[in-house]
């Protein structure tokens, strides 16, 4: 069992928000729920985070889901202008920072996790969606540089990859899976993943921060 609240924020894409906190409740874990459209302001975001410390006393955990449920939108690399390359970087990436700042400021008194839901784009790369697998490459980069700036206050950061199945509508495409997942399939958010980011978030990983997990039944088989 986790030692304190799990604060669970971003997108639902396509449902895995939510079956990650599912999944988490039957851990044991008290979820509390942020969702995307909240993520835009910073000031915001430290008042929801400071409610749930006022109300359970700490926060134990934060989960991020930082997919963007637009950014399958597809077209060529030479297509994409300022603003369309902003809409997808900028609110991946300002939304990543946002989050990990506020979970920063409330886990440094007493140490904790964070794992930020990564994607399989940013790891494979797919044509036709440059700025999303450059958001999502960000994400993994800035993740692991909070890593280890934050080592010394007890702060981890990692990151665990779904399969492409859980990615945005559009997103979802052959080209990402390198072959068939070993196990069969891309598992369920609640009963497959969620166990994966329990682990993490829990003090029997109190030694793993930095790293990159790609939890996707068997796709991604890298390193």
């Amino acid at each position: 069992m986790l030692s304190g609240p799990v604060v669970v924020t971003g997108a639902d894409v396509p449902g895995l928000r939510a079956g990650l906190a599912a999944g988490l409740t039957v851990t044991g874990a008290t979820v509390v729920d942020l969702p995307v459209h909240a993520l835009d302001d910073r000031s915001a975001v430290d008042a929801a985070f400071a409610a749930v410390v006022r109300d359970h006393g700490r926060v134990g955990g934060v989960v991020h889901a930082a997919l963007e449920p637009d950014a399958g939108v597809r077209m060529p690399i030479t297509e994409v202008d300022d603003a369309g390359f902003d809409a997808v970087w900028e609110r991946t990436l300002g939304r990543t920072l946002t989050v990990l700042g506020a979970a920063h400021g409330v886990l440094r008194p007493t140490g904790g996790a964070i794992v930020v839901v990564g994607s399989m784009v940013g790891l494979a790369g797919a044509a036709g969606l440059a700025p999303y697998a450059a958001a999502a490459e960000g994400v993994r980069v800035l993740a692991k540089s909070a890593a280890r700036q934050w080592g010394p206050d007890g702060v981890r950061v990692n990151v665990v990859v779904p399969a492409p199945e859980h990615e945005p509508t559009g997103v979802r495409s052959p080209e990402l899976a390198l072959s068939p997942p070993a196990l069969g399939g891309p598992g369920d958010p609640s009963a497959d993943l969620a166990p994966i980011v329990a682990w993490l978030l829990g003090e029997s990983a109190h030694f793993v921060t930095g790293v990159t997990v790609p939890a996707d039944g068997g796709v991604w088989m890298a390193g």
